[in-house]
């Protein structure tokens, strides 16, 4: 039996009029900020999911219009705020926005959560009517469930596996992290450092992020010990790049090469590399992920891992379209490949002679 407005109100013990508010993000007469949260766990727990049919009817719109109505997909961003300046999001977007039109589908709404609170975000996915939603980026157990009680189709585009029960359409970031550290262990490293997220603590608490535990597996791998004091846990953006290897720089020792967890990333850490004045790669090598348009211009030109990224875009929707017209049912995971690509920053190897102990 559908989850209603009056099971809500009768659980969080207020008015249905209340619950209604606060669900439809209604100021008018706003609620404490202790009964909307109380609300609004119980509508995550309930797992509440809105009469979509009235609210056509209210719209003005006749039920049966479905067949004639313009096919749209919605596209939700999880890690990004700024969604068409991060050079990785944007270039899946492009693919996403090419394939959706070439397939004769609109973007029924694309956003990031980031920055919405969750009346907004809750209005955003369940006042548009859309046929299906990509899903990029990471995200917790909470949101996970938000995102399959209200989108009936679903596809996850990005680097890590989800297995949350829907499509996706993913470029390994565990194996393409492996290639990665493989290949500084080839040019001679054993001390390597790692900028990047680390899940499972209190800056970044998801389900799908995999890069760290491949640094940890392939350096164990070869009998190396991972060092506490070359790993800084940051969000990945340039700027906590930055101060992330600012910090390790400060240690009694340091790292002969560092793998950053993407492009974004090491931007910022080559900027504090050189300004200790030290050079890359002859003091540090520095490495990164995903390829992203200026790697090839920096200064020495960034080695990393080529993530195809438009067609990440261009296979969700290709999968997402196939489950809305009823092509497949159980869910599919595609996995496209990387591509290592060598440029200046990691250069000839520079072996340190012991592997240090773990650093404070």
């Amino acid at each position: 039996m559908a989850v209603t407005l009056k099971d809500i109100a009768e659980k969080a013990q207020v008015s249905i009029s209340t619950v209604s508010r606060i669900i439809n993000n209604d100021q008018t007469k706003p609620a404490s900020k202790e009964t909307t949260d109380k609300v609004w766990k119980i509508v995550r727990e309930l797992g509440y999911v809105p009469n979509l049919n009235a609210r056509s009817l209210i719209k003005g719109q006749e039920e049966g219009e479905g067949d004639a109505r313009t096919k749209a997909i919605g596209c939700i961003f999880t890690s990004t705020r700024d969604t068409y300046n991060d050079p990785f999001f944007s270039q899946i977007a492009r693919g996403i926005q090419a394939e959706a039109a070439k397939r004769g589908y609109v973007m029924g709404y694309s956003f990031s959560s980031c920055d919405m609170n969750e009346s907004a975000l809750y209005n955003n996915v369940t006042a548009n009517r859309v046929d299906g939603a990509i899903v990029l980026g990471r995200f917790d157990q909470e949101f996970l469930a938000f995102l399959k009680n209200n989108i009936k189709n679903l596809v996850y585009a990005g680097l890590n596996y989800v297995n949350a029960g829907f499509d996706e359409i993913i470029c390994d970031a565990y194996k393409a992290v492996a290639s990665a550290i493989e290949h500084l262990i080839g040019l001679g490293h054993i001390n390597i450092g790692y900028i990047g997220s680390i899940p499972g603590t209190q800056k970044i608490n998801v389900v799908n992020e995999h890069r760290f535990e491949a640094f940890q597996d392939t350096m164990r791998k070869h009998g190396i010990e991972v060092c506490e004091g070359f790993v800084r846990n940051i969000e990945l953006c340039t700027e906590e790049g930055y101060k992330g290897m600012k910090e390790l720089l400060k240690c009694s020792n340091r790292p002969s090469a560092v793998f950053a967890a993407n492009d974004v990333v090491a931007i910022g850490v080559m900027k504090a590399i050189h300004e200790e004045g030290l050079r890359i790669p002859e003091d540090i090598a520095v490495m990164g992920l995903d390829d992203i348009d200026i790697a090839a211009y920096l200064r020495p030109g960034l080695t990393t891992i080529h993530v195809p990224k438009e067609e990440l875009g261009k296979f969700a929707v290709k999968m997402l379209i196939d489950r809305i017209e009823n092509g497949h049912d159980l869910p599919v995971r595609v996995d496209l490949p990387f591509e290592l690509v060598v440029r200046e920053s990691c250069g000839a190897s520079k072996v340190n002679d012991e592997i240090p102990k773990n650093l404070g």
